[in-house]
């Protein structure tokens, strides 16, 4: 984990995955410790925080909010969080760094999504860090605070 990590922006999904449920999701120990926003996918950047220094931010998408984590992705930025995102072709050609984590399941997926190992794999190749669980879709962002915001 980044040391200088201050700010976290939180990206939900669709259906069920609203901010209230993001909330859910986080350990309780993280209010504290980061100054959090949790918007709905979809949300721009630049209506979330207007002084953003990406050196202190992390980015961090949950299924659809993951393209909105993605559109945005720089290796200035003090953490990337891909959870079980949503993914376009374009990505998987991203040259992504040692600020990326992606825990994801392409089985939740079924027949679309067909780019989530590509970028996974991708990830991995260029400096980053992705992972499969064996895990239900909804289960997954509680799992990646847990392991990588640990206490």
């Amino acid at each position: 984990m980044n040391s200088l990590l201050c700010t976290i922006i939180i990206w939900g999904g669709m259906h069920y995955a609203t901010p209230e449920w993001m909330n859910k999701q986080i350990p309780e120990w993280m209010w504290g410790q980061y100054e959090i926003y949790i918007v709905p996918y979809g949300t721009p950047l630049s209506q979330i925080k207007k002084d953003i220094d990406p050196k202190t931010t992390g980015l961090i998408g949950f299924s659809a909010g993951g393209l909105d984590v993605l559109k945005n992705y720089s290796k200035d930025y003090a953490f990337i969080g891909l959870i079980d995102p949503s993914t376009r072709d374009v990505y998987t050609k991203i040259d992504y760094g040692s600020n990326t984590f992606m825990v994801y399941n392409d089985k939740n997926w079924g027949n679309i999504n067909k780019t989530l190992t590509k970028v996974a794999d991708q990830i991995n190749n260029t400096g980053g860090k992705s992972a499969l669980v064996g895990m239900e879709h909804s289960s997954i962002p509680k799992y990646f605070f847990e392991v990588h915001f640990r206490k």
